[in-house]
């Protein structure tokens, strides 16, 4: 995108993936021949185009074995719209959630949100990483996640439940889907330039971006 001067929502949303054949293999995609990393055409249906489903950035905000739509949402939050969120304020054990009877992540985080204090940032968080639930822990394309019950079943202790990403913005826009979701981002485009902005002149400079730097981003 850089080196070609293509247009900044690039990033967020397009057509073509740089790949190889072990890369196109970890997508599913067919039709790429050796380990030459290149320009490749996305099928129209495709899951991937964008930094989004780039499986680096899938793996770096999972933890090997599992997904947290937190983890998600707050990178999400940080490095692709700058808004980044406050740190979590302190909560004393005897207002702990209550997740009894809550299986899925999607359900624990709803009843981690009937706290006041754990709500203020996670309805904000939450929706932007249910939207990246169906990548897995290393970036593929799953449409059911794995579950650990409680019971003693041997045979019942992991199930699998199909992934709802659907989930309600801040500003009230409901998404249904990572497409959705992608869409939404990709309406706040001068909120990515800005924050991207931002992360190259850190880079640049080799120290954090600050207020006395603000005539260097215009």
């Amino acid at each position: 995108v850089l080196v070609n001067n293509l247009s900044i929502d690039k990033f967020i949303d397009s057509d073509f993936a740089m790949l190889n054949d072990r890369l196109a293999k970890h997508y599913s995609i067919s039709g790429v021949d050796g380990g030459e990393i290149r320009r490749v055409k996305l099928p129209a249906d495709s899951h991937r185009g964008g930094l989004l489903t780039h499986a680096s950035i899938l793996m770096v905000t999972s933890n090997g074995t599992t997904t947290s739509p937190v983890v998600r949402g707050v990178w999400m939050l940080e490095n692709i719209l700058g808004q980044p969120s406050l740190p979590p304020p302190p909560i004393s054990t005897d207002i702990e959630p209550d997740i009894r009877g809550a299986s899925t992540i999607k359900e624990q985080l709803a009843k981690h949100r009937t706290i006041a204090q754990c709500n203020v940032c996670h309805r904000k968080i939450d929706p932007i990483g249910y939207g990246l639930q169906n990548f897995n822990a290393v970036g593929k394309w799953r449409d059911e996640e794995r579950v650990e019950t409680d019971t003693k079943n041997v045979k019942e202790k992991v199930k699998f439940h199909p992934i709802d990403p659907s989930g309600t913005l801040p500003d009230k826009t409901p998404v249904s889907n990572y497409f959705e979701l992608r869409d939404r981002i990709a309406e706040h485009e001068t909120d990515f330039a800005r924050g991207f902005t931002e992360a190259l002149i850190e880079y640049g400079l080799g120290r954090p971006y600050g207020f006395t730097d603000y005539d260097l981003a215009e």
